[in-house]
This record gives structure tokens, C-alpha cells and sequence, in this order.
């Protein structure tokens, strides 16, 4: 009926980001997506997380996305992220804009199995990676935004 039902969160501190508490963001939340169980994953870009939570707001837990690089300072950052197509949404793509990567994560551990990607403009690189999509067969489509400037297709080789 587009009656204002609730909100939740506020506007984090450094500290209170590091310490990974839920239920604030540190800058702009940078997308919001609902998962076939009902759970919401907000993405905190500049505080470098996934934040879950259930319909009601109340926080679950935190998915940090690890740099691919362990000497590079801070996390990657989660600009845009997008669920399998299984029913039970197993993992997660997530479009990390501080490495130019595409990881796969398992929705349940929040652990990161894998990715790919680098910064650059060539085929398989990427220029400000913002948002991704998915199709029927599993290809995951990237949109660039700023200098990249495009999209790319990467066909899905195995489920």
C-alpha cells in the first residue's frame, strides 16, 4: 500500500565500524538485497562489510570480504553483490571496489572460496566494478562505472 512501516541504523564511528558492530553504517549503504530465507545483506562499502539482518532490522552478523592482498591495509569493499541462483542461495558474488575482484562467498560461513578479476582495462579486468547481474545459465554480467565505462559477460563454466 506504500505505508511507512520502519527503518533501522545510523551513521557509524571509525570505532564502532572496527569493532564490527552491527546497525551502522559507516558511509553510504551502497545496496540492499533480500535473500529467498528472508535475510537482508546491506552493503556498508566504506565500512568494508556485508551487514545481515533479519526483516525486522535486527542484525545477524557481519561478512567481511579479505583483501586479495593480506599486506594491502583494511578489507575489500562490497559495492554490489548478487545471490546464486540455487533455491537455497548457497553463495554470493560479491563486486569488491577496492581490489577490482568478483569473490564467491558461502552465503552460510561468510567465507570467501574464491574470485577473480584485477584492476585495468583489459578483458577480465575492471575500472570501478559496481554492479552485477546474473542470468537464467548462471553468467555473471559486470557494469563499470566512471573510468571503466562498460559491461562484460563471463560465462558460467561449472555450477
Amino acid at each position: 500500500s506504500g505505508h511507512y512501516i520502519r527503518q533501522f541504523g545510523r551513521q557509524a564511528t571509525q570505532a564502532e565500524t572496527d569493532a564490527g558492530m552491527g546497525g551502522v553504517f559507516l558511509g553510504n549503504v551502497h545496496g540492499v538485497f533480500l535473500s529467498n530465507d528472508g535475510l537482508l545483506y546491506v552493503n556498508d562499502r566504506s565500512g568494508k562489510r556485508i551487514e545481515v539482518f533479519d526483516k525486522m532490522g535486527n542484525f545477524k552478523k557481519n561478512i567481511v570480504i579479505k583483501r586479495r592482498r593480506p599486506d594491502l591495509p583494511g578489507n575489500g569493499s562490497p559495492w554490489w553483490i548478487l545471490f546464486s541462483l540455487d533455491k537455497a542461495q548457497k553463495y554470493i558474488f560479491v563486486a569488491d571496489g577496492s581490489d577490482e575482484m568478483i569473490w564467491t562467498v558461502d552465503r552460510q560461513t561468510g567465507e570467501t572460496l574464491g574470485g577473480f578479476g584485477r584492476i585495468g582495462h583489459m578483458a577480465g579486468e575492471f575500472t570501478y566494478l559496481h554492479t552485477l547481474a546474473i542470468d537464467s545459465k548462471g553468467n555473471i554480467y559486470t557494469g563499470e562505472t566512471v573510468g571503466g565505462r562498460r559491461v562484460q559477460k563471463f560465462k558460467a563454466v561449472s555450477n
